[in-house]
């Protein structure tokens, strides 16, 4: 159809159109002004569409038939223009390009995140050597330990060194001003805010941790015996003679020197009938394990001894007086029972239970299979010097009396039985144990660091050989009790939780201490809430001690390897194990659940291992290495 248009500036013009439903497919403009005449045209096209139309029919109507109304079409939008089209096609483009960048810099980013990730989890993660350093030697008498968590400390009888783990640089070096014999014990160090303490053996320095200059020089008269740190003050043990003691107590703070002299009784020994317990039979074996060890049955008892403890606010001297001896001897080996060897003996009968069986039949006969148990009665008594003249608390005992010191209570533990004292030698109660604590804490054996205790979380928490009990203070109240045999060592991390190391044994592994298995006990390490006793997980053979540092929690294991069969035999006859390599793990563990993080291994013990943060120092022989590894807690 033809469309003819007036526009408003005067000017005429027209054109052919084929309307799309009713409207311009397409815009329009003024010739002379450029002016849309889309509009125009769309009303024109509306307007022609609209007249009436004649309709034909071939009946007529009835009744007149009205003219049909016709709806317009509802108003379309004007159509775009070029240039409106092209501007909206260039935005459009330019958000593309943008998402396009935006999108490939998350690409990149989680690409590097994940790499990140990897290269933590597989290398970072990982322990690697941050120092190293040869010493003289390895039998020389060098001490080795952490400073703070970037120096270290070396000291040997005859100097101190600090050396920066970060510069890779020696800080300071310390000659002594005078040599120690050769005899003279390696160095026994404390290192406090300020000062670092070396004992010697014939004296004790006090060196400025920062600078190493010596403060403080201070001999020890007589033979040296024992030297015992605490939160507060050293003790200094030594021997003038046979009845007389020097203790001489430091005052951390002030650098202060007390000595006390102290006239002890003179040791004594009881000597026990050299006679086989009546149910050991006098095999050829047992004889010659006798006649080669007279203490094998016929051990002599302390009838009189003294010892001395720095209790951090006071010195106690322990002496121990034997009333009545008395031995009881146990089956340390499994009597007999049916034998895997004669007529049970079959095709499917085991190797290793046969091995079993012959190798403790041997041991038996070597030993006879018992062990003693001392059940003599003793009196304990406890002189604590509060003042000028000791306080004395005394008491009989059953068994053994051993005394160890916490923070705010001592511990006297004989036999099944523990008393607990403040630091007033006060007895605030007793308790019954269900086992003996383990051997180690014996006199003959005890190292005079480790306490089978710990004091926290308002309570006492004590083990024996089978069970860990947790005590309230001052009252002695039994909170709760976790059966548990084996266990060694108890200690609290810095959020409060209890970390217990024990072992997968059973009570006969208690009594049959001798038995020989070839199927050992794995260690078991706990994670215990204190305030209830549940246990919040457990992990096994994943190390035989726990060690805390910060927020980082790791075990630590050497095993000796060889042929099970060759072991057990050398068990047997009492003899030393065949040389075989010895494996050694550190593991870190996660506190929350337990897991393995990392796990450092080398086919040799080391002579020293001491934890800082996130770095650990072992020494091999004179190597001594510091290794290290990052973690997202620092």
């Amino acid at each position: 159809m033809t469309i003819k248009i007036q526009c408003p500036c005067g000017s005429k013009y027209s054109f052919e159109v084929d309307p799309v439903e009713g409207r311009m497919p397409y815009a329009v403009n003024c010739p002379t002004c450029n002016a849309d005449g889309t509009q125009l045209a769309n009303q024109i096209i509306a307007e022609t569409s609209g007249k009436p139309r004649l309709r034909v029919h071939t009946a007529a109507p009835t009744a007149p038939i009205a003219p049909e109304a016709v709806e317009a079409p509802p108003p379309r939008p004007p159509a775009p223009s070029l240039s409106a089209a092209m501007q909206r096609m260039q935005r459009e483009r330019r958000q593309f390009r943008v998402m396009g960048w935006i999108a490939g810099a998350v690409a990149v980013i989680v690409v590097a995140l994940l790499a990140a990730w990897g290269w933590y989890a597989f290398v970072g993660c990982k322990p690697r050597m941050e120092y190293s350093v040869k010493v003289p030697a390895s039998d020389a008498g060098w001490y080795t330990e952490f400073l703070d968590p970037n120096v270290i400390l070396l000291a040997s009888p005859d100097k101190a060194i600090a050396h920066d783990l970060k510069t890779g640089k020696d800080l300071w070096t310390r000659e002594y001003s005078e040599k120690d014999s050769s005899q003279a014990p390696p160095p026994q160090t404390f290192i406090d805010k300020d000062s670092i303490w070396i004992c010697l053996g014939t004296r004790v320095l006090r060196l400025n941790r920062a600078t190493g200059d010596l403060k403080l020089a201070i001999p020890i008269g007589g033979e040296f015996q024992s030297f015992t740190p605490s939160a507060t003050s050293l003790l200094v043990v030594s021997s003038k003679d046979e009845t007389t003691r020097l203790a001489c107590r430091i005052d951390l703070a002030s650098g202060e020197v007390s000595t006390e002299t102290i006239t002890v009784p003179r040791a004594q020994k009881h000597a026990m009938p050299n006679e086989l317990p009546p149910n050991v039979q006098p095999t050829a074996g047992v004889l010659l394990a006798q006649a080669m060890d007279e203490q094998k049955f016929g051990k002599p008892l302390d009838a009189m001894s003294s010892e001395f403890f720095s209790t951090g606010d006071n010195l106690v001297e322990l002496r121990v007086k034997l009333l009545e001896p008395h031995v009881t001897f146990v089956q340390s080996i499994k009597p007999r029972g049916p034998t895997h060897i004669t007529a049970n003996l079959t095709a499917n009968s085991s190797t290793a239970d046969v091995a079993e069986e012959v190798f403790n039949d041997i041991k038996r006969d070597q030993t006879g299979g018992v062990k003693g148990i001392d059940e003599s009665r003793y009196e304990a008594t406890l002189r604590r010097w509060i003042g000028a003249a000791p306080v004395e608390w005394k008491g009989e005992t059953t068994g053994v009396p051993m005394f160890f010191s916490l923070k705010t209570v001592d511990l006297l533990v004989a036999g099944h039985q523990l008393t607990v004292f403040d630091k007033e030698n006060k007895k605030l109660f007793d308790a019954k144990l269900a086992y003996p604590v383990n051997n180690r804490y014996n006199p003959e054996n005890w190292d005079h660091h480790s306490v089978p205790a710990v004091e926290g979380n308002g309570g006492l928490y004590f083990f024996d050989e089978g069970v860990l009990t947790a005590f309230s203070l001052p009252s002695g109240e039994v909170r709760w009790r976790l059966t548990s045999v084996g266990i060694s060592k108890v200690q609290f991390d810095s959020h409060g939780a209890l970390y217990v190391n024990s072992t997968s044994g059973n009570p006969d592994d208690i009594q049959y201490s001798d038995q020989i298995k070839f199927d050992k006990t794995a260690p078991v390490l706990l994670k215990i809430d204190p305030s209830s006793g549940k246990i919040l997980w457990q992990v096994a053979k994943e190390g035989q001690g726990a060690f805390l540092s910060g927020p980082y929690l790791y075990t630590a294991s050497a095993q000796q390897g060889g042929i099970a069969m060759a072991n057990g035999l050398a068990e047997a006859l009492n003899a030393p194990r065949p040389d075989a390599p010895t494996f050694f793990h550190i593991y870190r563990l996660d506190p929350s659940d337990g897991k393995i993080l990392w796990d450092f291994y080398r086919e040799e013990a080391p002579a020293e291992l001491s934890f800082q943060q996130n770095r650990f120092m072992v020494r091999f022989g004179s190597d001594v290495q510091v290794w290290k590894f990052l973690d997202y807690l620092r």
